[in-house]
């Protein structure tokens, strides 16, 4: 599938953590015939492998990407037919009154809260806590609401995908879903190669689930457990707060500068030979890249990661990404460029 239609497959896909299907079904149709074998695991990654045909000490190098996102799930409905919910993930509640959703099941709805005009001074002042957000969904009470929903369904930002003009895209997911993509085109560049050029005998494509919902323990750890590979790149949205007068060491990273190349995050001290043979790669190759303005920034899957087993050699790879969580994430072409031209330079030998 051509790339920025993809892209716009996988923003438009409604797959929250623990109900990642529609992603993982648009991936696979995406990369059909492209691999040696694809399974998914018991905690719902998606994990598809290639094989050199050879064997050199049967190297293995796990690439990876989520494919869930930010969303909510139904937890109660009231006798006049709102639906209340619990979040899945980091969603800032401030942003979320008057925003469209759509659930798992196609059914569409709008997320509201008590009227700015009804509220007292202190609750103007203070993010809506979560437990005061509802769901309306048309329904006049509970029983017509459940014709629609059920406690336990799930559902996320509604659906969109939108080119903008100078190479930028703005949609729901992007940050993580571009990094799908990537590792979907990766695979598609490596199909028809010489195999005898790939950098490890084994290469496995994760597409793990449950990101968004992890606080200690990702579930990538178990499809990192079963591969056991002697090297892991991560590649995720790497935030970006580049504009307005935000302090430096808050700007994450900066649209249009690149790959971003993590040395460090508040979960994980990544290798330091991968992170020395990332930026030597980027250098050598005139690929623009940058890092964190802060090594304090939130981890990923990585913290789980570089701990699997007797410890991975781990990597973090990102494409500086605006308004994380917010269902208009926004990225530029120019970067995704850059972390494909690296990636690509990552699993070929030298």
């Amino acid at each position: 599938m051509e790339r920025e239609n993809l892209l716009a497959a996988l923003a438009r896909a409604v797959a929250p953590s623990g109900c990642e299907t529609e992603a993982a079904r648009t991936i696979l149709k995406s990369i059909a015939g492209l691999f040696d074998e694809a399974w998914t695991d018991g905690a719902g990654n998606l994990i598809v492998r290639l094989s050199s045909g050879k064997s050199r000490g049967k190297e293995r190098l796990m690439l990876a990407a989520h494919m869930d996102e930010v969303g909510f799930m139904i937890k109660s409905i009231d006798a006049e037919g709102k639906a209340r919910i619990a979040l899945l993930g980091n969603l800032d509640t401030r942003v979320l009154s008057g925003r469209r959703i759509a659930m798992t099941s196609g059914v569409r709805g709008v997320v509201c809260a008590k009227p700015i005009h009804a509220q007292s001074g202190e609750e103007r002042s203070k993010p809506t806590p979560a437990d005061k957000l509802y769901i309306e969904l048309g329904a006049k009470d509970r029983a017509q609401a459940e014709t629609l929903v059920q406690i336990g369904d799930y559902g996320t930002l509604e659906p969109k995908f939108t080119p903008l003009a100078g190479g930028f895209y703005a949609g729901k997911a992007l940050g993580g879903r571009s990094m799908c993509v990537l590792l979907c085109e990766l695979l598609e560049k490596l199909h028809g190669m010489d195999k005898d050029k790939l950098a490890a005998d084994e290469l496995f494509f994760v597409f793990s689930a449950k990101r968004e919902i992890a606080r200690a323990q990702f579930a990538i750890e178990t499809a990192a457990f079963t591969i056991r590979p002697d090297r892991a790149v991560l590649f995720d949205a790497a935030p970006a707060a580049d504009f307005g007068d935000a302090p430096e060491t808050a700007r994450g990273a900066s649209l249009g500068a690149g790959a971003v190349i993590a040395p460090a995050d508040a979960g994980t001290l990544y290798d330091r030979a991968l992170f020395a043979q990332a930026v030597s790669m980027a250098k050598a190759r005139g690929l623009r890249y940058q890092h964190p303005a802060s090594a304090a920034l939130p981890g990923g899957e990585g913290k789980t990661v570089h701990k699997t087993a007797s410890g991975i050699r781990t990597l973090s790879v990102g494409i500086p990404t605006r308004n994380l969580h917010s269902g208009a994430e926004i990225i530029q072409r120019s970067d995704y460029e850059a972390v494909l031209s690296l990636a690509c330079a990552l699993v070929v030998a030298p």
